[in-house]
């Protein structure tokens, strides 16, 4: 039999890998199948996935790194191998609750036409102390108005916390492709959701690790990483062009990104003041902006 529902991992970093798979095999719903895909990481990948032993498993090793400086890349061999007809991507230090598949398809039972369905989210530190949970959602949005609660700061996003309808990725090519992956999750879920909105169940049934070693906290290659922020802007200012959303939504996004640009960069280096005065000119960033950033991180104004 076929399983119902994938969920993937796409592994790189071994500390926290043992948790994640041991939460992807104990979930409640056990139609599942378990992708792992070892994007030639230097770390022993290897022996963590072979402390397990269940059929569920489909361990791949690709021949290089395909996910250097774009980790969507991996996310899409994850999105080969998969054959459920849902599609879970669970970076490989975050973990589900054990009812968090059996509540997405609870999810997609009331909501029979919606192809993206997400759990709120509980974020914890590296020792896996929770720090923040994210804005609950209502149970069923559209795509416009989940946008437009994200660059207003009522809703936050990660990648994990997604059952995706594995067909409707398939058709619109997968996963966006943007350097570092900046912003691909957000985009790639816009992408997916156009047609039938997003659905959400307000428990907490994913565990997002801000362990300091995901692509978010590593603040190197800043010029790259801008680049990719205005890239990703200029892909969503182009979607609600052609959707034809709400045309304050582009202020919107505009404020929203020059502000996380400057935060990103005020955190890389509070050192290199002039450095990030020349990155906000370019990106049409005001002083004043960059002042109030250095005030409210190191000053605690």
């Amino acid at each position: 039999m076929e399983p119902l529902v994938t969920i993937a991992i796409p592994a790189y970093k071994a500390a926290h890998l043992h948790e994640s798979i041991a939460s992807a095999l104990g979930q409640t719903y056990r139609n599942t199948e378990i992708v792992i895909v070892n994007d030639q990481s230097p770390e022993d990948v290897d022996s963590v996935v072979r402390a397990f032993d269940d059929p569920r498993i489909r361990y791949f090793v690709n021949e290089r790194n395909v996910g250097k400086g774009d980790p969507s890349r991996n996310w899409n061999e994850c999105l080969h191998h998969a054959r459920g007809e849902w599609f879970c991507l669970l970076c490989d230090d975050d973990q589900y609750a054990p009812t968090f598949v059996e509540s997405m398809l609870r999810l997609s039972a009331r909501y029979p036409q919606c192809h993206v369905l997400r759990s709120c989210v509980s974020v914890t530190d590296a020792l896996g102390r929770e720090t923040q949970r994210y804005p609950v959602s209502p149970e069923w949005e559209t795509t416009e108005q989940y946008m437009w609660a994200l660059y207003n700061g009522c809703r936050r996003q990660t990648i994990s916390e997604f059952m995706l309808h594995r067909p409707t990725m398939l058709r619109l090519g997968g996963y966006v492709h943007l350097p570092y992956a900046w912003g691909a999750d957000n985009l790639s879920v816009f992408r997916f959701s156009l047609q039938h909105g997003i659905a959400s169940a307000g428990e907490c049934l994913t565990l997002f690790r801000d362990s300091g070693e995901n692509i978010s906290s590593d603040r190197r290659d800043m010029d790259r990483k801008l680049q990719a922020f205005q890239q990703y802007m200029d892909m969503v200012r182009q979607m609600v062009r052609e959707e034809g959303f709400r045309a304050d939504l582009l202020p919107l996004i505009d404020a929203y990104y020059r502000q996380a640009c400057v935060d990103h960069m005020v955190e890389a280096d509070r050192r290199a003041f002039w450095n990030i005065v020349r990155h906000s000119a370019c990106l049409h960033i005001s002083l004043v902006t960059v002042l109030r950033a250095f005030i409210r991180k190191y000053m605690k104004i």
